[in-house]
């Protein structure tokens, strides 16, 4: 009897064990499977990050002048439109060619026609990229510019063409991984102060007499500001080839 009990209890742990066995299997594999999910569910929520070298975009708005015959702020607003090439050192630094025709209006002289030419350094005050895994990185960012600017009128019958200063503030926001929207203000100071032209009676001096001190400015000389609003399309694709660490650009 005893060892009829004896072999009944091996036999209830063997199945035990067995059953057990079977148990910690489905276990594991149930666990192995939530494992492997959870790490396609979050592969498949990781961002596709893009990054871009150069941008090329139009921008449209308004400009006044001032000078001899206008001293107002505002005044006499005149339609302004252009397009841009933007290159991206990287993400707080980028280098801008901008052309833009506008004109200028004052009390007493013939409504000029005018082209701008600007080659401008940005600094961006935050990381601009959609880079979720970097600190500082953001879809928006103020920024500043400096550089140079090249005038010229449409029939090259004035004293032009002439230099001048550009400076401004913006502000840069991020549309998607390749769309961008900028507005910005702009001041142009002219190296000369002869953007007016001649007046309604055809006298040309009347307006330059830098002697007599007539200019509306401290330094005697013309002054443009515009504010635009522009957009932007991201080109120059960097795709990383991480087996021999170069970059290729693709359009």
């Amino acid at each position: 009897m005893i060892k009829l009990k004896h072999k009944n209890y091996v036999v209830s742990l063997i199945k035990y064990t067995h059953t057990n066995h079977v148990n910690m299997k489905k276990i594991r594999l149930l666990f192995i499977s939530i494992l492997i999910f959870q790490s396609v569910f979050v592969s498949s929520q990781v961002p596709d990050i893009q990054v871009y070298e150069a941008e090329v975009g139009i921008n449209g708005g308004g400009s006044f002048y001032l000078g001899e015959a206008n001293n107002i702020l505002f005044n006499n607003i005149q339609p302004e439109f252009g397009g841009f090439f933007r290159y991206l050192l990287n993400s707080r630094i980028a280098f801008k060619a901008e052309l833009t025709s506008t004109s200028v209006s004052g009390n007493g002289f013939n409504q000029n026609s005018i082209y701008i030419g600007d080659l401008l350094g940005e600094f961006n005050f935050f990381d601009l990229e959609q880079n979720p895994y970097k600190q500082f990185s953001k879809i928006y960012s103020p920024y500043i510019f400096t550089g140079i600017s090249l005038f010229t009128d449409v029939c090259y019958d004035q004293q032009f063409p002439e230099f001048g200063i550009p400076f401004g503030v913006g502000l840069k926001v991020k549309l998607g991984n390749r769309w961008n929207l900028n507005a910005q203000w702009t001041s142009r100071l002219l190296f000369a102060d002869n953007i007016e032209g001649t007046t309604s009676t055809g006298d040309h001096d009347s307006f330059n007499n830098p002697n007599n001190l007539n200019g509306s400015n401290t330094f005697n000389n013309d002054l443009i500001s515009t504010f635009s609003i522009g957009i932007s399309y991201n080109i120059l694709k960097k795709q990383c080839d991480c087996l021999n660490q170069n970059s290729k650009r693709k359009r």
